[in-house]
């Protein structure tokens, strides 16, 4: 009976630990969406005449491979930033945040991935609206940078 009862308090105690974790994922989750949350092709309502606009004048002057950047920070909590690079079709982006450095809260690494040159795409970013916020638009995936 004594061991029974071990055997049932040693699984509350592992069920509640793992409830603990799933919680603690949902809440860095949610942690990790108010500081920088992208979709491809998403236009915010307000943004969406000049956004088609800045988007239609880019398209047709741009050269392939080309980035061009669109940001609306009129929010004061958050800026919108649209990335296009012209001819791929899929993004990476990655915020690389250094504890150790002062001046900065973040950098927004950004990689046009899926070349096609007969469809192309856009990726909106929302991020939390401070200069301190860097933008780095690069030709490598942050993935492949790392293996280096």
């Amino acid at each position: 009976m004594k061991n029974l009862f071990l055997i049932l308090s040693f699984i509350l105690i592992l069920t509640g630990c793992s409830i603990q974790k799933e919680q603690q994922k949902k809440d860095l989750a949610s942690e990790m969406d108010s500081i920088i949350n992208y979709k491809l092709n998403a236009v915010e309502e307000e943004h969406a005449e000049k956004v088609n606009q800045w988007l239609a004048d880019v398209r047709e002057t741009g050269e392939v491979g080309q980035y061009f950047v669109y940001q609306d920070g009129t929010n004061k909590e958050d800026l919108y930033s649209y990335v296009y690079r012209k001819g791929y079709t899929d993004y990476e982006v990655s915020l690389i945040y250094s504890p150790s450095d002062p001046n900065n809260k973040g950098k927004i690494h950004v990689t046009g991935i899926n070349k096609d040159l007969k469809n192309d795409n856009f990726v909106q970013i929302k991020s939390i609206n401070d200069l301190s916020i860097l933008f780095i638009l690069s030709d490598e995936s942050l993935k492949s940078k790392l293996k280096e």
